[in-house]
């Protein structure tokens, strides 16, 4: 029942989302979110129409703390900036040892054209 746990704790984090819980086997449930009442409904017929049962709707919860998701975002950006400069010295230092673009590109899962303009070829 653990899946299930999951899906459903992911139900009360939704905040100014609308979420659609269902389940499809006893072990096995999904949560999938929307901006909007109508995408909500939309995931919700696609639930039923892929065999999910105790398929529920849930609206967005209390007021929308616009500051509070701005920051989060802010902190995001910042987490995403440090982590994507970490990964680019570390595919300039590949390509110093020879390695070649593409391989390079690949095992860092980037395009290989992210690898050419770090290295200044662009």
């Amino acid at each position: 029942m653990y899946v299930k746990a999951v899906a459903w704790d992911r139900v009360k984090d939704r905040g100014p989302r609308w979420a659609v819980y269902g389940q499809l086997r006893p072990q096995e449930a999904r949560t999938e979110y929307a901006d909007t009442a109508e995408r909500a409904e939309k995931i919700r017929e696609d639930f039923e129409e892929k065999g999910y049962y105790q398929v529920q709707v849930h609206p967005p919860v209390g007021s929308v703390d616009l500051a509070k998701l701005g920051r989060e975002r802010t902190d995001a950006k910042r987490v995403l900036d440090e982590k994507t400069a970490i990964l680019r010295a570390g595919v300039l230092r590949a390509l110093e040892e020879g390695r070649a673009e593409a391989e390079v590109a690949r095992t860092a899962g980037v395009d290989r054209q992210t690898v050419r303009k770090w290295a200044g070829k662009d």
